[in-house]
């Protein structure tokens, strides 16, 4: 996920999954006591669809848009939901040896990027549109693997023989510019959004970077000590590769993992990080230039920035003993560190040996068993540098109008649902309960793409990658620090056309549905009414109700970060999400290990939230229309609920599953299922769960 400023943006972000429960006792299936027959509709995505009587014809998942080969009917869905909707696909799936995990989320992203290779691929057989030909350079650049083995380091030796001669203060901050310029945040980075405070203007934060690791707590807890030495051994080849005598490696790698530790200890924590008052310190140019003793005035010039006198620093702390740091570490040590992120962050654009090594680290971090394939990774090499050219190209092949049009009626279907229910909210008073209507009322949607894509303003050359990538960061970097000081462009999107999430931004009040995510098993004009609120439904509830997760609700309807809740309100709010807090922490997800209720408390509020507004929409929507029964014996709130089961069946391999607990603010996809729908009485009444089952327990939480 993208990230602005201290806050990252929520997305719903597919995760991991791991088993499930034992398994109970059967489940209602065919002829288990709906009515037999009915009548079936007009499949659609909207309160449009007409009722057509059909009572000689029997109505089954597949014509709904659901799966009977991924359920697993051996299970008894009040005690183990997740298994009895994806244990037919749990059983049937194995996760490819060049992924971590596996999920619905991912057959649509590999569909997606099947599509991009291909129009990538038509792009490198010329064409008169000159963004077509910049799209199959690029791609073709990143395909001629011959030309890389030749080049060497030869296209990033310019920067690496400066980095090797830093020896005082003044040779360190060249460095470090020379790294930021490529994107490459080492130390720090400073990131470019909406000011907290006065969310219409940009301002700059700086915030702690230069972690080779996923996370402080790789540096520092024990039970990642393992990964800590693998890492150190592959620093040292990776530097070996990059030139440094192997007499001197040994010494070199210690280098980078003492450094890099020595940062995890200033850092916060994951939910430290969390905290956006605590990550909300604007301080003056003069300040900053005694806590942090760079020549700011030449590191600003160097991107063409003109940040203004107030920043915004998320670790006071960090900042305040980098300059005792960075005197009491020697110069060859920073030498190290710098080479060793310059060189392990374009292994993809150097020869075969160094993106061999690269993968040793995910396969290390993640448990992945093969290399994904180059066409794959030269595909997101050339999203990541031109991602609104492809992704226009995306969706005038494969976004239908109909489809954005559908997707829009949803939404603004589910604003007008969500409005009723925060007016019915036994929990908060009227002054409150206003302003939160109106913040609703304020969320701006954004559908499908972009109307204007960026501008790409440099070179793109056929026969030269590593250039095209260097000049693309170069670009990227100088385009997104010279937003500082200048109004948010609201329109601006932080995810490509064809990426299969979703996000919602607190600091602009807006929600964001990309195309790549408005397809099956999500979203489909031939699936019902239920199966598509129970998929993409759910998604877009997920992201309203981030408006009002623990975080969200810190923003007005303007995206300032102000309080505008009345005291018990705020006490009675804080009050639920500890309860769903709590609940999570129970959720034991590998042995021994839990899910952080704390560091996931954003996501989960959401995803209880977005069930339930999907599910209530569901419900008005066909609130006059025949009930669609026996459809393989499942009713149509049977059938919602499978929708939102059959969305998030994944797998994940057991390393992956350590690394998201750690790192993840999301749960994994089956505790996602688990505790929103275990939270909502409504499914207990679907399927007739007995209290005191997992699936209706006798403490719920209920925030939204």
């Amino acid at each position: 996920m993208a990230a602005r400023n201290a806050l990252t943006i929520l997305a719903i972000a597919a995760c991991s999954a791991n088993n499930a429960p034992p398994a109970g006792p059967s489940a209602p299936g065919p002829g288990s006591g709906a009515p037999a027959g009915g009548s079936a509709i007009a499949v659609g995505s909207g309160s449009s669809a007409t009722p057509v009587p059909m009572p000689s014809v029997k109505v089954t998942l597949a014509d709904v848009g659901l799966e009977a080969s991924s359920l697993d009917r051996t299970a008894d869905p009040c005690v183990d939901f997740y298994q009895f909707a994806c244990g037919g696909w749990l059983a049937a799936t194995q996760i490819p040896a060049e992924r971590a995990r596996w999920a619905r989320f991912s057959e649509i992203d590999d569909k997606n990027r099947g599509a991009l290779k291909q129009l990538l691929e038509d792009a490198t057989k010329g064409s008169s549109d000159p963004a077509v030909t910049k799209l199959g350079d690029y791609y073709a650049s990143c395909m001629d693997e011959e030309t890389l083995e030749k080049t060497g380091l030869g296209a990033v030796k310019p920067v690496l023989d400066r980095v090797a001669k830093i020896k005082d203060a003044r040779s360190w901050q060249a460095a470090l510019i020379d790294l930021h310029k490529l994107g490459d945040w080492v130390v720090f980075q400073p990131m470019v959004g909406p000011d907290y405070k006065r969310s219409t203007m940009n301002v700059v934060t700086l915030r702690p970077e230069g972690l080779g690791l996923p996370d402080r707590d790789y540096y520092l807890r024990p039970e990642h000590a393992d990964k800590l030495a693998a890492y150190r051994v592959h620093v040292g080849k990776l530097l070996a590769l990059a030139g440094i005598p192997l007499a001197k490696v040994e010494a070199a790698a210690n280098n980078v993992v003492v450094i890099e530790t020595e940062l995890a200890k200033l850092r916060k924590t994951a939910v430290e990080e969390r905290d956006l008052q605590g990550g909300y310190n604007p301080i003056d140019t003069k300040t900053l230039a005694k806590q942090v003793k760079l020549d700011w005035k030449l590191y600003w010039k160097a991107f063409g920035a003109k940040p203004g006198n107030k920043l915004v620093i998320t670790t006071p702390r960090y900042f305040r003993e980098l300059d005792r740091l960075r005197q009491r570490i020697k110069p060859a040590q920073w030498a190290s560190y710098f080479t060793y992120h310059l060189v392990s962050r374009r292994t993809l654009a150097l020869p075969k040996v160094f993106d061999d090594q690269a993968f040793e680290l995910e396969r290390l971090l993640t448990g992945v068993e093969q290399k994904l394939d180059r066409a794959r990774r030269c595909v997101d090499a050339t999203e990541h540098a031109l991602g609104e050219l492809l992704g226009l190209q995306y969706v005038s092949k494969y976004f239908p109008s109909s489809s954005k049009q559908a997707a829009t009626t949803m939404f603004d279907a589910m604003v007008k649902v969500m409005n009723e229910q925060l007016g019915k909210l036994d929990w908060m008073s009227e002054p409150t309960r206003k302003l939160s209507q109106q913040k609703l009322a304020r969320v701006g949607p954004m559908i499908g793409f972009p109307e204007q894509p960026k501008v790409y303003a440099f070179d793109v050359k056929r026969p030269d990658f590593v250039g095209n990538t260097l000049r693309a960061q170069a670009y990227e970097t100088r385009r997104q620090l010279q937003k500082a000081g200048k109004p948010v462009d609201r329109n601006e999107w932080q995810m490509q056309a064809f990426t299969v999430d979703a996000y919602y931004e607190p600091t602009m009040n807006i929600t964001a549905l990309p195309a790549g995510i408005l397809q099956p098993p999500l979203f489909g004009p031939d699936r019902s009414v239920a199966a598509n609120l129970g998929g993409i439904g759910m998604v877009i509830g997920h992201e309203l109700t981030h408006a009002f997760d623990d975080q969200g609700a810190q923003f007005d309807a303007e995206g300032n970060l102000s309080n505008w809740w009345q005291k018990d309100d705020e006490a009675q709010f804080k009050e639920r999400g500890t309860c769903v807090a709590d609940q999570y922490s129970t959720f034991e997800v590998l042995k021994g290990q839990f899910i952080n209720g704390r560091l996931t408390l954003g996501e989960d509020i959401a995803d209880m939230g977005g069930v339930k507004l999907a599910f209530t929409t569901y419900r008005a929507l066909r609130k006059d229309a025949p009930k669609v029964y026996n459809a393989d014996g499942f009713t149509e709130d049977q059938q919602f609920f499978l929708a939102v089961g059959q969305a998030w069946c994944s797998k994940a391999r057991p390393a992956e599953v350590q690394y998201r607990l750690t790192t993840d603010p999301h749960s994994p996809p089956k505790f996602r299922i688990y505790g929103a729908l275990r939270n909502l009485p409504a499914f207990a009444e679907a399927f007739s769960c007995a209290a005191g089952t997992p699936m209706r327990p006798a403490n719920a939480c209920s925030v939204w």
